[in-house]
């Protein structure tokens, strides 16, 4: 028994033994499954977004198409031309329009050549108004409309007590030996800033219909460099406003006392349509904000049968540029709110700063800035954006800006954060250059900190504004559109469309600036292709998030502005960094794992403070931050800004000497403070943070770099924006933080898609060579996989030739003998002696008729129409058609053929044997005609557009009328037609056929 219970126990325990490694083994498959289902998982999902992005690349959706200004011209309007632009807009691949009421300066309208149509949101106005919705609403375009005739809100519908207002006193100096009933006159209503007198009106007094008293201030006479405001008396109480009486008895001493009051500051609308004149809003009282708004939303309800569900998807705020010192009634309430003081007693430092001490005058400048900057946001910005969304609608605006170029009393990147899509400017070749060779127009990186920071997705830019007259091209407007992209821009809005009516002629009517982009241009029939790239790079940038190593605050002055990248700050050479403001800082920004995070906007291995001056709750959050780990650079600041009371002083100028400190041994020991002498780049050098983009030449300034770039990151699938910023071919190996990724070549200017077959696996990067035409850029995309390159580098690759990354293979474009490294150290010799056949020879050309020029025409040579005998060609503006005939003898060497056509101006368009090979606007003039060049004959013909500016010179100069425009001048109104330089125009050559050896993947 017990020998057979002892067998039971072993049996047992075998058993049990058994069933643990059957479990063990079935957990183990469970566990492997599950692995295997995760990772197949994560691919799938890597896969969805990679092709998610890939086809809204290849097919680009209407939100990533640009829009334009649509530019209504002193009212004056046509529905039959409302149809047919509405149309040209939507087949040349736009989005939709911004409809815009403006006036035309006397200079552009000689001849009362547009005359005054009705008065915007008038009746008339609203049925073209309503004609537009309908037709946009047919083709799915999308419509804002600008919420004033010009800009800066307002109208005819305003009244003085939501109008504008400014602030007004009287000074009376007083005695102390004065009786108590004291007169103190009413203000004089003072010329505005030009010396004019204001557009205010007035009751039978004398007096403006509209004021408001605001108080009366005792100051010690002759007071100079106050700096205890207890000297300074409100006597407010002690004023009658009916009888103007003052009544209090002086004790000591002589006071000047001054009686401020607030009415209309009389400032109109800018540029408004004749008939559409009126005064601009207090933009900083939610009344009038409200009052302005809903006049628009209740005259455009009837108009469609639902806001929410119709073409009107956004009403529009264009930029803040009013001149006039602003005042509203309720600013003494929000600047004790804001500050925490009584903002009386330092008003007469607005009209006499003298009698402050010039550091407390700065320090409540300051106070007094974010006082209008808060009631700007909040009752202007906001107020608009929460009435829009009431109904359906978004808000719009360039809320931050141009305060480069005007005053905006704002924290910009605050302001653009209560939008519902930011937008900013930039223009076409207008430099506004500051002292330090910014250009101060560039408004472009701060709409993108803004859009990033806050989460509004887009990065819209009022594209192109120019001075330029029909002197521009898609290709001159290229770089400007990829150094936007590289800031961050993710959508244009191109200034613009001009409204012409059926009675002009051609190059017709047209706002005075802008880049006049309408279907009166030479060029427009062709222009869909560069519409299509800018919609092709916006839709990838639309889909990924911004990745940048370093968080830079900007610091607590009002107005904050943001620069174009890297100017005046930067990190180095091939880091970028994102900008950070109070608001964000104070509510969103934390640290995790040693990182600073913004949830569900990015994580940086830095925070860069600059400003010398920081608040107390600035102050307080960076303590909270350093001692959670954050690595925190800047140096110790001067001094607390804004007005406190000495203790806080004190205790918070110990905060900063505990917190800055001047030498930190490593990263690792810089917990709990913040490093006042090391650099960003150092710091990042220390935290083994290597370039996220490089190259031998790079510069940390793009203006001086041949190539600049952007990261944007989608889960696993990285991207990078590469642009060539100069004039010449670029060939340069080039580096970018990546790991484990394989990469390919994405071109927005054709679409095409391709794998990258030399590329060098590194320990901490990838490297791989890229060749740039002109101003050309690509998108270099990582995503996960495990293709290994063909090849790791083209050896001794100091002087790269030239490549050109295809589906079959790579393409040496230059001639010679080169060697490819594999991934086996083996040299590859590759002989490339690529075969070029010149098209030379008489071409036929034929000219559109009616424009000057001759029905045909012979050339010998290829050469600008501007060095033809023949004034007619000389001078022609439009298409011409070039024709040709060639012989060709095909190859048995596999390769690819290339139809090149050189230079041409400014956009050509390509027919070989009947068969259309397509548009082309920007170098390189480039056809792969492979599978449609024949054996023996073949026929070429190639028509050029160029712009309507030599027609309009050729008209100047020989007195001809072929052209009608409101533009007399050029370059704003300033240089006549026939002074202007002609444009090179035509095809210019030479135009070649090379045949090139592919090397295969």
């Amino acid at each position: 028994m017990k020998n057979r219970n002892f067998n039971n126990v072993g049996s047992v325990i075998v058993w049990v033994r058994f069933y643990k490694i059957i479990v063990f083994l079935v957990l183990f498959v469970c566990v492997i499954s599950l692995f295997s289902c995760n990772q197949k998982s994560k691919k799938s999902v890597a896969n969805s977004t990679y092709n998610l992005l890939k086809n809204g690349f290849e097919k680009p959706n209407d939100s990533a198409r640009a829009k334009v200004y649509w530019w209504w011209l002193n009212g004056h309007v046509d529905t039959l031309r409302m149809y047919t632009e509405l149309r040209a807009i939507k087949h040349a691949g736009l989005a939709g329009v911004d409809i815009f009421d403006i006036g035309v300066r006397p200079i552009g309208n000689p001849n009362n050549m547009v005359p005054a149509g009705p008065s915007f949101m008038g009746e008339e106005s609203l049925k073209s108004l309503k004609f537009a919705l309908n037709e946009a609403e047919k083709l799915n375009l999308e419509v804002g409309i600008s919420l004033s005739s010009s800009w800066n809100a307002g109208g005819n519908w305003v009244n003085p007590k939501h109008a504008a207002k400014t602030i007004y006193y009287s000074m009376t100096e007083i005695r102390s030996d004065k009786s108590s009933k004291i007169s103190l006159p009413f203000p004089v209503i003072s010329p505005d800033k030009n010396g004019n007198p204001r557009i205010i009106e007035y009751a039978r007094n004398g007096k403006p219909k509209y004021y408001n008293e605001i108080s009366v201030i005792a100051v010690p006479s002759e007071a100079r460099d106050i700096i205890d405001t207890t000297a300074i008396l409100n006597l407010t109480k002690y004023f009658n406003p009916k009888n103007e009486i003052l009544d209090w008895e002086p004790k000591d001493g002589d006071w000047d006392v001054y009686r401020f009051i607030s009415s209309n500051s009389g400032e109109q609308l800018a540029v408004p349509s004749d008939n559409s004149k009126g005064p601009i809003i207090d933009h900083f009282d939610s009344v009038a904000t409200q009052m302005h708004i809903q006049y628009f939303i209740d005259r455009l309800k009837p108009l469609v049968n639902d806001l929410s569900d119709s073409a009107l998807k956004y009403l529009y705020l264009a930029s803040y540029e009013a001149k006039e010192f602003a005042w509203t009634e309720s600013f003494p309430q929000g600047f004790k709110h804001v500050n925490g003081y009584d903002v009386h007693k330092f008003l007469p430092s607005l009209f006499a700063p003298e009698i402050f001490d010039s550091i407390l005058l700065k320090k409540f400048n300051h106070d007094y800035a974010e006082t209008f900057s808060e009631l700007m946001i909040k009752n202007h910005y906001g107020k608009a954006k929460e009435i829009c969304n009431q109904y359906g609608i978004k808000l719009c605006s360039e809320s931050g800006g141009p305060g480069h170029m005007h005053h905006i009393p704002v924290e910009t990147l605050k302001a653009l954060g209560a939008l519902d899509v930011p937008r900013g400017e930039f223009w076409y070749e207008r430099p506004y250059m500051n002292k330090d060779s910014v250009d101060m127009v560039w408004l472009v990186k701060e709409i993108a900190a803004a859009s990033h920071i806050y989460k509004k997705g887009w990065v819209e830019e009022e594209a192109f504004t120019s001075y330029k007259d029909w002197q521009e091209s898609p290709a001159l407007m290229k770089p400007f559109a990829d150094r936007a992209f590289a800031e961050g821009m993710n959508r244009l809005v191109i200034h613009g469309f001009t409204h012409n009516p059926s009675e002009y002629g051609f190059p017709g009517i047209a706002y005075l600036a802008g880049t006049h982009y309408n279907d009166k241009r030479v060029w427009w029939p062709k222009v869909k292709p560069f519409n299509d790239y800018l919609a092709r790079v916006s839709s990838v940038l639309q889909h990924t998030d911004f990745v940048a190593d370093v968080l830079y605050y900007y610091g607590e002055e009002i107005p904050n502005l943001v620069m174009p990248k890297n100017t005046p700050f930067s990190i180095g050479k091939g880091y970028d960094y994102e900008v950070i403001n109070t608001e964000i800082l104070l509510k969103e920004l934390t640290v995790e794992n040693g990182k600073l995070v913004l949830p569900g906007v990015g994580s940086y291995s830095l925070l860069y403070i600059s400003d010398d001056k920081l608040s107390p709750p600035t102050l307080k959050k960076l303590e909270v931050l350093a001692k959670m780990g954050a690595v925190i650079v800047g140096e110790k600041p001067l001094d607390v800004i804004g007005l406190v009371n000495k203790n806080t002083l004190e205790s918070l100028k110990a905060k900063v000497n505990s917190l800055w400190v001047n030498t930190v041994k490593n990263q690792e020991d810089s917990k709990g403070i913040i490093d006042a002498k090391s650099t960003p780049l150092q710091v990042l050098r220390s935290l083994g943070v290597i370039p996220d983009f490089d190259y031998l030449d790079n510069h940390v300034d793009q203006r001086k770099a041949p190539l600049d770039y952007i990261h944007y990151k989608k889960k696993d699938v990285d991207f990078y924006f590469v642009r060539n910023t100069t004039d010449q071919w670029v060939t340069r190996n080039c580096s970018f933080r990546q790991l484990g990724k394989v990469p390919e070549i994405w071109n927005p200017v054709s679409g095409d898609v391709n794998s990258i077959s030399i590329y060098d696996q590194q320990k901490d990067r990838i490297t791989l060579p890229i060749t740039f035409a002109p101003h050309d850029s690509y998108f270099i995309v990582f995503k996960d996989g495990n293709v290994d390159a063909q090849y790791k580098r083209i050896f001794e690759s100091e002087n790269l030739p030239k490549i050109h990354y295809t589906e079959d293979g790579i393409v040496f474009l230059d001639k010679g003998n080169f060697a490819l490294e594999n991934s086996d150290n083996d040299l590859i010799e590759v002989e490339n002696h690529p075969n070029i056949t010149n098209l030379s020879g008489k071409w036929n050309v034929e000219f559109t008729e009616n424009w000057g020029a001759p029905k045909t025409a012979v050339f010998p040579e290829l050469i600008s129409w501007t060095e033809a005998k023949n004034e007619g060609i000389k001078y022609f503006s439009g298409i011409a058609k070039y024709h040709n005939t060639f012989e060709f003898k095909k190859s048995k060497d596999k390769g690819r053929v290339y139809l090149d056509l050189g230079q041409l101006a400014e956009i050509g368009e390509v027919w070989l044997n009947d068969k259309s090979l397509g548009i082309t606007w920007t170098q390189p003039h480039r056809f792969d005609i492979t599978n449609t060049i024949l054996e023996g004959d073949n026929k070429i013909t190639i028509e050029v557009a160029n712009t309507w500016s030599n027609r309009l010179t050729g008209d100047a100069v020989t007195g001809e009328s072929f052209t009608q425009t409101n533009i007399v001048k050029a370059n704003k109104n300033l240089i006549p037609w026939k002074d202007v330089p002609l444009k090179v125009s035509g095809l210019l050559g030479p135009v070649t056929i090379k045949r090139y050896r592919t090397h295969l993947h």
